[in-house]
């Protein structure tokens, strides 16, 4: 089971150097024939996108997918918000130190946990992904950054003595708990499974329970003073805003290459490129199909692979002859992801899945099933259950979600100013160069190999 920012408050999204947009949902479960390559404390702040576009992202479309993936990371540029919570236990007195934030010490012991969590989640959602060198050390990079804003923000919520109470603290305990009741899946899940969850969780984390809530509590202090602070002075976004910020993005949405010219700066261009992609995504075409999949192993041979064709073939007459497919994806399919779900891919688009698998099921009447496909990962049979056709960007549809979107970006100027205000005042001295000693200690994650 993943706990991917499980163990922590949901922080209503915010984070210094985060970018207010949604992940990326082009990740797939291992064995499912996409081609394109998401836990304790106050939580991982995820992005306050608006709720349509972040279920868009995490679904493939408002409401159209069955559960896909959970944890589905976030762009490697605000990869470190996915470790916004700072580790707060007590460190050996000889600990090597990276930095430290008027006088409190950050230790390298903290940093390369912080980093190693951000491996294991992107090997966890990107399996065998390519990450580049540089990407990797401004991840890492980041990491620091984040640490040394959340210490300046938590020093300060201690200098005006922010009170929380006793209940505050057991309400956010209990929200850190609901998060074990479901699996993946959303099906509930035994109080005494959950609970034994949730102590490995904390035995992970080298925290007792009475560390963990001095943690909860420290980290609602920095949520009540960025309450007070920026979010309090943070108006709604104004309709012309929303408007002209709609229409730059609906060209872009046209005509990919336009970014450059209607942005006001490189920023807003990066942003409009990947908001017209999720955009362009959630109005294509789109399908809705079932598979199962035999795999053909590395280096098989034409007998073992004319075995697996011949066995596929078995499946689709059982499936013809009256068979429920879904039974026979459970049953059968080694796609093991899709297989808990009777063999549902959800929605997709075009570009979304291995050529041959694509060409299939787009040209497949509904109701009817494919004759085998060959993929890289075996062979496939296919039925599609839906389909959507295009619709176009209308203003109407999306206006509440952009307003909400704009209003937030508004937020993040605002946080990310009052952070640099703290630590100008701050006292922060880096001793060490962690981003070069973690190059050391993880010499091969650049491939996120599944492991």
């Amino acid at each position: 089971m993943k706990h991917c920012g499980r163990i922590s408050i949901e922080r209503k999204g915010f984070s210094a150097g985060e970018s207010p947009l949604p992940p990326d949902p082009r990740t797939s479960p291992v064995g499912s024939p996409r081609v394109l390559a998401g836990p304790l404390g106050a939580a991982p702040p995820a992005p306050q996108v608006p709720r349509a576009l972040r279920t868009a992202f995490a679904t493939g479309f408002k409401g159209d997918s069955p559960a896909l993936n959970p944890c589905i990371f976030l762009f490697l540029s605000t990869i470190y918000y996915l470790l916004s919570t700072i580790p707060l236990y007590a460190a050996e007195v000889l600990e090597k130190t990276v930095a430290s934030v008027n006088g409190e010490t950050i230790y390298l012991s903290d940093y390369e946990s912080n980093v190693g969590n951000v491996l294991e989640e992107l090997k966890k959602t990107n399996p065998g992904a390519e990450l580049s060198p540089t990407r990797l050390r401004d991840a890492r990079s980041n990491v620091l950054q984040q640490m040394i804003d959340d210490l300046v923000l938590l020093q300060e919520a201690k200098r005006r003595s922010l009170k929380i109470y006793d209940k505050d603290v057991e309400s956010g305990i209990a929200e850190v708990k609901n998060r074990f009741k479901k699996d993946d899946l959303g099906r509930p899940v035994p109080e005494a499974e959950s609970e034994r969850l949730f102590m490995a969780e904390l035995k992970r984390q080298r925290l007792s329970y009475g560390d963990f809530q001095e943690r909860i509590k420290k980290q609602l202090m920095v949520i009540k003073l960025v309450d007070a602070e920026v979010r309090a002075r943070v108006g709604p976004a104004k309709d012309d805003e929303v408007k002209e910020f709609f229409n730059k993005l609906k060209k872009v949405v046209a005509k990919p290459a336009s970014a450059a010219q209607v942005a006001v700066n490189k920023e807003e261009e990066e942003e409009l490129t990947k908001l017209a992609q999720l955009f362009r995504d959630r109005t294509a075409e789109r399908i809705r199909a079932r598979h199962v999949l035999l795999k053909i192993p590395a280096g098989a041979t034409m007998v073992e692979k004319s075995k697996t064709l011949s066995r596929i073939k078995e499946i689709k007459k059982e499936a013809e002859a009256g068979a429920d497919f879904a039974e026979l994806a459970e049953g059968h399919s080694q796609d093991t992801e899709s297989a808990k779900r009777g063999g549902d891919l959800g929605y997709f688009i075009r570009g979304w899945m291995v050529p041959a698998f694509e060409a299939a099921a787009f040209s497949l009447p509904l109701g009817k099933i494919s004759e085998p496909v060959e993929t890289e990962f075996g062979y496939h049979i296919i039925v599609v259950e839906e389909k959507k056709a295009a619709t176009p960007l209308r203003f109407n549809e999306v206006e509440e979600d952009l307003m909400q979107y704009v209003q937030q970006r508004g937020f993040q100027k605002k946080l990310k100013e009052f952070v640099s205000k703290l630590r100008e005042k701050a006292t922060i001295k880096i001793l060490k160069d962690p981003v070069a000693d973690s190059a050391e200690k993880f010499p091969g994650d650049n491939k996120l190999n599944n492991q």
